[in-house]
């Protein structure tokens, strides 16, 4: 494979400034899972979360919200690393069945909180599936959020396979969803996306690359670029 594993050169475009063949192949994939725009990720979906946490704060300041979000308790470290980043504080909501594992936010409790908070937050943040298998109830959940003008952001790392039975949370209304595409898709280890949904605000989208450079390496692998782009067909 080592012919393959060049670096960012005149003709092999630029991840985070794509304006070619990699651009093309993230036109494909968002066809592909019915997006307004994705993408990719050559550090998995732990980059993603971060991309995702940034982007809500940029939301948030946009809109006159709080720098905080909430979010079941079975969240990815990622998370935690990217709320203590951008300075976001976060109010952990569980259910009356939450374990360790499993601690999926419902959509009654969520509207418990959002109808008595004093300042409403820019983002609900969610795992689904969980590290269990079980998947959230996205459905209702986006509901609510959309009731309140709340960002929804899905860490869907395991569940790529998902928009392939119309239960990814992009299905269900989730504004942003990561997707680790080695996980359950044929694609190397470190390949992921990051997913914006058609109906989500103009400036997710439009910032969607900058929020990932931001905390990305600046030599993604091409080799997982390929893998990534091998899918799409």
């Amino acid at each position: 494979v080592e012919k393959y594993d060049i670096t960012e050169i005149d003709g092999a475009d630029v991840l985070y400034k794509s304006e070619g063949i990699i651009r093309e192949s993230e036109d494909i994939a968002s066809k592909l899972f019915g997006t307004g725009r994705t993408v990719y990720s050559c550090e998995g979906s732990s980059l993603s979360i971060r991309a995702m946490v940034y982007l809500a704060r940029l939301f948030g300041s946009e809109n006159n919200r709080a720098p905080l979000i909430l979010a079941s308790r079975n969240a990815h470290k990622a998370f935690l690393s990217a709320c203590a980043l951008t300075d976001c504080d976060v109010i952990w909501l569980e259910n009356d069945n939450s374990t360790y594992l499993s601690a999926n936010i419902s959509a009654d409790n969520l509207e418990d909180y959002l109808k008595t908070a004093k300042v409403l937050p820019c983002a609900v943040y969610i795992t689904s599936p969980d590290y269990l298998g079980n998947i959230t109830d996205i459905c209702n959940i986006a509901h609510i959020c959309k009731k309140y003008d709340v960002l929804l952001l899905a860490d869907n790392a395991h569940g790529a396979y998902l928009k392939f039975l119309k239960m990814h949370p992009l299905d269900f209304g989730a504004d942003m969803v990561c997707d680790s595409a080695h996980k359950t898709l044929p694609v190397l280890t470190g390949g992921g996306y990051l997913h914006i949904s058609k109906t989500a605000p103009e400036g997710l989208k439009e910032n969607a690359k900058n929020a990932l450079s931001f905390f990305a390496s600046t030599s993604p692998s091409y080799l997982i670029l390929q893998s990534l782009d091998k899918v799409n067909s």
